[in-house]
């Protein structure tokens, strides 16, 4: 096995599920970084090593997530020159980010700030994606591209989910950047919501839920804000359905379905967009819907048939297990190390 570090940005979603996990499944090292070269400060990670900029020249390869900046350009070029392979891993169109005017990092992608990752996604031995679509917007700028997708930590997830308590609850849970795609299934929930009202719609991340209270009241339109990542398996585990929508822009088109993923974790059945969601067997383990008005339907149904929410999340959970496990999809990774 290639001595690896996985090099993930401080403690966010994406240093846990890109780097962390593929690390420990791997056997490789990681750990979370906040700062510029040289003075980098090590917040979190997995080491035998009291890591500092130097030591990141004792591995044979190292993953890097969104390097941007002359200082990491200069550290790179350095690493490469002493023998280590360096590779940039990245999970979202950033391009379509930084366009995006409802995502609260849209500063953080400015045309200069782009362009600095360019030039490191350039200069790096290879780039490490999430999904065939930013396989092939990036590929331009680095024609070395492995599409490593994401699976989970399935001990994260294995808890007993709380009792329904005579409610049926539809839940979305997730970042920023997801109103323009969310507004008609959220107006789609408030309908099901009215003709039944023993339904309930739980948000987790953005507020989403809040669109509804006016309506419905907090106690059926219920808020989880945005906390931290280890909380959010226990908050979607409230979920009887899970809702998964995407819009059609190149923002969405990036997404990984780790939505689902999650909630299929928990035996909790999706009704996702065909788009992003496209490992989805409808009907089986889970559902698709295109648009509100389709997952309307499809919520009308799943919310009065407890039996049919039970065969599809466990059919769900098991194809999880079978086929989404960190543990079987870190094997995608070893040759992206290996070179």
């Amino acid at each position: 096995m290639t001595r690896a570090l996985f090099v993930g940005i401080g403690t966010s979603a994406p240093c846990w599920y890109r780097a962390a996990l593929p690390a420990m499944h791997l056997g490789a090292e990681w750990c979370g970084v906040r700062g510029e070269p040289p003075e980098l400060i090590f917040v979190t990670g997995l080491s035998t090593r009291a890591l500092d900029t130097d030591e990141l020249f004792g591995y044979e390869t190292v993953v890097l997530q969104q390097p941007r900046g002359a200082a990491w350009l200069k550290l790179i070029r350095r690493l490469q020159e002493s023998g280590v392979r360096v590779l940039f891993e990245i999970d979202d169109d950033v391009h379509a980010v930084g366009k995006h005017a409802g995502h609260v990092y849209r500063a953080h992608y400015s045309k200069a700030a782009l362009r600095d990752l360019e030039l490191n996604m350039r200069a790096c031995d290879g780039l490490i994606v999430s999904t065939e679509f930013l396989a092939q917007r990036y590929r331009s700028l680095n024609a070395n591209v492995y599409v490593c997708r994401n699976g989970l930590d399935l001990g994260r997830y294995s808890f007993t989910r709380p009792p329904a308590n005579g409610h049926v609850t539809i839940g979305w849970a997730g970042g920023t950047g997801h109103r323009e795609a969310m507004l008609p299934w959220v107006n789609a929930i408030g309908r099901v919501m009215q003709e039944r009202p023993h339904v309930r719609f739980m948000s987790v991340g953005e507020a989403f839920a809040s669109l509804l209270q006016p309506h419905f009241g907090a106690e059926r339109a219920i808020v989880v804000p945005f906390s931290e990542l280890d909380t959010y398996p226990a908050a979607m585990a409230s979920f009887d359905v899970a809702i998964a929508p995407a819009g059609r822009t190149n923002f969405h088109r990036a997404k990984s379905d780790l939505r689902w993923l999650e909630a299929s974790a928990l035996g909790v059945p999706t009704v996702a967009d065909p788009v992003v969601y496209d490992e989805i067997e409808d009907g089986v383990t889970g559902f698709h819907a295109a648009d509100g008005e389709t997952a309307e339907a499809t919520l009308v149904e799943l919310v009065d048939d407890a039996a049919t929410r039970d065969r599809v999340g466990a059919a769900a959970r098991e194809h999880l297990h079978a086929h989404r496990s960190m543990a079987t999809m870190a094997a995608q990774w070893a040759p992206a190390l290996s070179g």
